[in-house]
This record gives structure tokens, C-alpha cells and sequence, in this order.
């Protein structure tokens, strides 16, 4: 791998009690409260190694009984995009470690212009690179109460929101890879909806999954958009929810 990333002296126990009292921030503005901050530095541009490590990073617990089926969910559309992917869970006191993706799930909601933001990947990135996934939102937009254990849920109801998270993820982990790749359709919809989180499939376009592998050979990135990208959601009806 050819990039090289500056190891955050942050722990994610910290950043996340700084996000804590940001609840009204807009999610532009997230990336200072819930991302690894560095002083600054030289670190290159993500570039993807062959084999996509990931860490699932849950520090509240949100994401506790609905973790394993999510995470499978990502690795078979990452691979349907020509990934090898592995994962590992991990610890809120570890330092962000070189040539991994963290995957950062948050229990708070987050809007923009009035739509629920399910995830976000920041506009650039210090140190190794994450994405944020707003468990709240996900769980809303696919009909689900927003707050509560996945424990208590019937199965068939755990098991959506564990499909609905992974797809999110997936979305979100396009942009850290491919920052040039727009919004499309399919998972790379701008607006995912309760059936697109919820359908037995999801389609993926041939276009998305030959940047991801440019991505992964070490390919020049194309420019990442100035303000990051957001993943909103829209209800069934196509009203804003």
C-alpha cells in the first residue's frame, strides 16, 4: 500500500464524548466533533489496499445484536465491487491504525435540509480514513422506533435494520474509496428509501465497482467533494422523513 497515515493521538472515547453535546450541529460540521483530529500534517490521500480491512467501531452500543449480519452485508456488496474484505471490531481506546477504514456508528440523528442523514464520509482525511453511520436514522427510516435495543426486537425486525445498516455502510465506504463517484442509482442512490434498505437485494452499478477496484489497485483518486457526502433517506411515499 503506498499511502501512508499519520496515527491519531485521540482515542474514539474522547471524540465521542465531544460529539455528545453537538447534537444540533449540522452534519458538515461532524467532522470536528466524531472524526480523529491531528495537528496538521502531510498524510497522502486514501488509497485502498488490495485487501479492505474495516473496524466496526460502536462505542454506545448501538449497534449491539445486529452486528455480525450488518457487517456480513457490507462484505458481499464490497464484493460484488471486486473487494476482499475483512473486519475486526474495535476498541474506543485503540489509536487510528494505518491502512484501515473505521466504520464509526453513532446514536444521535443528524439532517440536512430537513433530511435524516443515514451516514457521512468527511471531505478529507488527517489520519486513516472512517465513515459515520447514524443508527437512529436508519432505524426511523425503515420503520422502526429510533432508540431502543435490537435485543427487543422480533427477528425478522433485527434483521432488517442489520441489512439496512450494512448497506448504509457500504454507501458510505464507496465515497471513502472513490470520492469521484457520484450519486447514482441503486445503493449509490442519494436518497436511499424503505424499500431500497429493505428489498432481499440491492443493485449495485457496473461503474461503482470498477472505481472501487481502480481504488483498490492504487489508482489516481479523482477529487473528493469540498463539503463530504452525505447518505439521506426518503420514506416509501417519497416524503421526507
Amino acid at each position: 500500500m503506498s499511502a501512508r497515515f499519520t496515527v491519531a493521538v485521540v482515542t474514539l472515547a474522547s471524540i465521542v464524548a465531544a460529539a455528545a453535546g453537538a447534537d444540533e450541529a449540522s452534519p458538515l460540521d461532524l467532522e470536528g466533533v466524531a472524526g480523529p483530529r491531528v495537528l496538521p500534517s502531510t498524510a497522502a490521500p486514501l488509497v485502498a489496499s488490495p485487501a479492505l480491512r474495516l473496524v466496526w467501531m460502536d462505542p454506545t452500543g448501538v449497534g449491539v445484536g445486529v452486528e455480525a449480519v450488518a457487517r456480513d452485508e457490507t462484505r458481499s456488496l464490497l464484493r460484488k465491487m471486486g473487494a476482499t474484505v475483512s473486519w475486526r471490531r474495535g476498541d474506543t481506546r485503540e489509536l487510528a491504525l494505518p491502512g484501515e477504514v473505521r466504520v464509526i456508528l453513532l446514536d444521535r440523528t443528524a439532517d440536512n435540509s430537513g433530511k435524516p442523514v443515514l451516514g457521512a464520509t468527511p471531505p478529507r482525511f488527517d489520519v486513516a480514513p472512517f465513515v459515520w453511520v447514524h443508527v437512529p436514522n436508519v432505524r426511523a427510516v425503515i420503520g422502526l422506533d429510533p432508540r431502543g435495543s435490537a435485543f427487543a426486537m422480533p427477528p425478522p425486525a433485527s434483521r432488517a435494520l442489520a441489512i439496512a445498516l450494512g448497506r448504509v455502510v457500504a454507501h458510505e465506504l464507496v465515497h471513502a474509496l472513490a470520492p469521484s463517484v457520484p450519486h447514482g442509482t441503486g445503493l449509490m442512490s442519494a436518497s436511499l428509501t424503505y424499500r431500497q434498505l429493505t428489498a432481499p437485494s440491492i443493485p449495485v452499478e457496473t461503474e461503482v465497482g470498477l472505481a472501487v477496484q481502480a481504488a483498490l489497485r492504487g489508482d489516481p483518486l479523482g477529487p473528493r467533494p469540498d463539503t463530504g457526502v452525505l447518505a439521506s433517506a426518503t420514506a416509501p411515499d417519497g416524503l421526507v422523513r
